[in-house]
């Protein structure tokens, strides 16, 4: 039989575990899922082959899915992330991802001239793009979504087409594994920061 001052040691006992488990649910920087068994073989700007995300262990990522024709969406992700770069000056261990869903047209030489165009400081910032297979397996992984409209041929007998796609920036910590993510067209650039900042440090 239980005396009331263990009955209340028990008591206190359960409270404290529900607090410290609704905390841990609450934590906005738990681990989502892992990357850490995928690879994904893609080229970056500078025409470099890259093992993604093993190529970048160790680093916290910010990652964005774009493409260089976009009208609207993906310039206010680009200067998004931009943002969060200059926030960060010289922070090592980070690094800013932007992963093209147009292969086709989106060489590595398109994504320099579109890195040199926003003016990106490309010292930790990669613009990756690959193989349509391993591009939309990468995509599938982490849910962004295209949806491609009919293409059409300009006078000079190019394509011209859109992409609908999911408005998403995903945090990576040094370990491959996803850890939050934002609405890379609304986000706010301080929440960012200071989510990077937390995986800095903790890590």
């Amino acid at each position: 039989m239980f005396t009331r001052r263990t009955l209340f040691y028990i008591c206190l006992t359960i409270a404290a575990g529900i607090v410290l488990s609704t905390f841990s649910s609450c934590d906005s920087l738990a681990v989502k899922e892992s990357l850490s068994d995928d690879e994904f073989l893609l080229v970056d700007q500078d025409s470099s082959s890259v093992s993604f995300p093993e190529e970048y262990n160790g680093n916290i990522m910010l990652v964005g899915y774009v493409y260089t024709h976009c009208p609207d969406i993906c310039p206010m992700i680009t200067y998004n992330m931009r943002d969060v770069q200059r926030a960060l000056p010289d922070q090592g261990d980070f690094m800013l991802v932007s992963v093209s869903f147009d292969p086709e047209r989106d060489t590595p030489a398109i994504l320099k001239d579109y890195a040199d165009n926003y003016s990106l400081d490309q010292s930790n910032w990669k613009l990756l793009t690959g193989g349509k297979s391993e591009v939309e397996s990468l995509l599938e992984t982490l849910s962004i979504i295209t949806v491609k409209t009919p293409t059409r041929f300009s006078e000079e007998d190019k394509p011209v087409y859109f992409i609908d796609h999911t408005d998403r920036v995903t945090l990576i910590d040094r370990d491959g594994n996803v850890r939050k993510h934002y609405s890379g067209s609304e986000f706010n650039a301080d929440e960012v920061k200071n989510d990077i900042l937390r995986l800095l440090k903790d890590s």
